[in-house]
């Protein structure tokens, strides 16, 4: 009994030494242990993650032009200039972009430890009295052939940006209770990219990049691509690239949403794309669906008329693309049917027969108004249609139908054109979706754009923009995406 208080005050001693032991870990070691992902404020628009820095600038040197408008890395040089005064050693670095209205300033974050700074202070000459504070943190200005940097040294982190007022947010960022790994959605994607760190990763939060991208588009081309990503989470993606070509491969977190635009990507198995020899060779775009059942494209309600006679085809792939003739871009869509049926039965029924016979020509009337199935990308409705290879070409207008035939015997099919090779080789087998835009010169491209995307490097030189997709893992929300770019 008589030791009863001796165990209450030591009981009391050791939480008590335990909560100091909190604190001073928490301040003092775990702060000097600060990753690089901590120091980046919230708002990021994209990181890039260079596990291999000098791997990234050597790879992506011929692709300098339009990274520096893509990922607006033109302080990129100005950096390395400054990472030349570090003792020699593998420093692991994060670019981070924040947008605001139609720009991006960037962020650079790297480790060093307090004796690796001093010896860059010493090599770039800068007086360590000479700097101003912010919040504790001594910020430094360097100035290079590039830019003029700013720079401060926190928890054995070298922050740098040409935006002071960024690299103000940055010191706050240090020290704020929440950072982009307080958002669950985002340390999900983050730590898939912590399996494989010897790969350089681009994360993106694409909703925040397009306020950045839109700026290179007309609003409407914009507005389609919002729509589009409605329901697109963080995006992690491995880079890669080899001359003039850049490769981004990874996954995209979706939500929740029964939206027919993630449906689209369920229960699939790509087993490669079979109508190459359908479409034409001179496309400006083309999108390819993989699909088992036509009830599937949420488009086509199953109780109009039209959904019951495609239903009827019984489709195992869709595909959509543009042909430009006479200074007119037409849209086509393609149905690959089931080759057990006939498409004239399934479509019209006992009249099939007499329909064959009124039009020797082989373009038929297309039963009615399918435009809810096309309406994505078609403007008009599709009103007729020609067999070919068990596939079904749908046009606007006879007009449309006849530009396809000629251009098919002038130039041949999609296997013909010069780029398809390059987009044959990146998109893989087990993709569901592929959607490919091809600068064939003419005018189509340029319509894309906007005043300021005209004048870019990347809108006048990239020849290929290619994003294909992989089924979806749903308990997982994670889409498997590859983007492919040609200069």
């Amino acid at each position: 009994m008589n030791n009863r208080p001796w165990i209450i005050w030591l009981t009391c001693v050791a939480v008590a030494l335990i909560a100091v032991g909190i604190f001073f870990y928490y301040n003092m070691f775990r702060q000097s242990k600060s990753e690089l992902i901590e120091a980046i404020p919230t708002d990021a628009a994209f990181i890039l993650a260079l596990n291999d820095n000098d791997g990234f600038v050597s790879g992506a040197k011929a692709l300098t032009p339009y990274l520096d408008e893509l990922l607006v890395l033109d302080a990129m040089p100005a950096f390395q200039t400054i990472r030349k005064g570090l003792p020699a050693g593998e420093y692991d670095l994060t670019v981070s972009g924040h947008a605001d209205n139609d720009g991006v300033s960037v962020l650079f974050n790297m480790h060093a430890d307090k004796a690796a700074f001093k010896r860059l202070l010493r090599a770039l000459s800068i007086d360590p009295n000479n700097h101003t504070t912010f919040e504790g943190a001594r910020i430094y200005t360097y100035g290079t052939n590039f830019k003029s940097v700013k720079f401060t040294y926190v928890n054995h982190i070298i922050t740098l940006s040409t935006d002071m007022e960024l690299l103000k947010r940055a010191v706050v960022q240090y020290t704020h209770p929440k950072n982009l790994l307080s958002d669950k959605q985002f340390k999900e994607m983050y730590n898939l990219t912590e399996k494989n760190r010897k790969q350089n990763w681009l994360i993106l939060n694409p909703k925040r990049y397009l306020s950045y991208f839109s700026s290179f588009m007309k609003e409407e081309v914009s507005r389609k691509m919002s729509d589009a990503l409605q329901n697109a989470g963080w995006t992690a993606l491995q880079l890669r690239f080899s001359g003039n070509e850049m490769v981004l491969s990874g996954y995209m977190l979706t939500d929740d949403s029964t939206d027919s635009n993630i449906s689209l990507f369920e229960n699939r198995n790509g087993d490669g794309m079979t109508l190459t020899d359908v479409y034409p060779s001179q496309v400006n775009w083309y999108a390819h669906i993989e699909t088992p059942n036509c009830r599937e494209l949420r488009q086509v309600k199953s109780n109009t008329k039209e959904g019951t006679l495609f239903q009827n085809l019984n489709p195992g792939e869709v595909g959509y693309f543009s042909l430009r003739a006479d200074s007119v871009d037409y849209t086509y869509l393609l149905v690959l049917a089931d080759t057990s049926k006939n498409a004239l039965e399934a479509l019209y029924g006992d009249k099939a027969d007499s329909v064959r016979a009124a039009h020797p020509d082989g373009i038929f009337p297309t039963p009615g108004n399918i435009l809810p199935l096309a309406k994505a990308f078609a403007p008009d409705s599709l009103t007729c249609f020609i067999e070919r290879t068990n596939a079904l070409v749908f046009a606007p207008s006879q007009e449309a139908m006849k530009a396809y035939l000629n251009s098919m015997r002038s130039n041949g099919s999609l296997s013909q054109n010069r780029y398809f090779p390059f987009v044959n080789e990146a998109v893989a087998s087990a993709s569901v979706l592929n959607f490919v835009i091809f600068n064939n010169e003419s005018p189509y491209w340029n319509d894309l754009f906007s005043e300021k995307g005209k004048a870019s490097r990347f809108g006048k030189e990239m020849r290929i923009f290619s994003v294909s997709c992989e089924t979806l893992d749903k308990a997982n929300r994670l889409l498997p995406v590859n983007l492919y770019l040609l200069f």
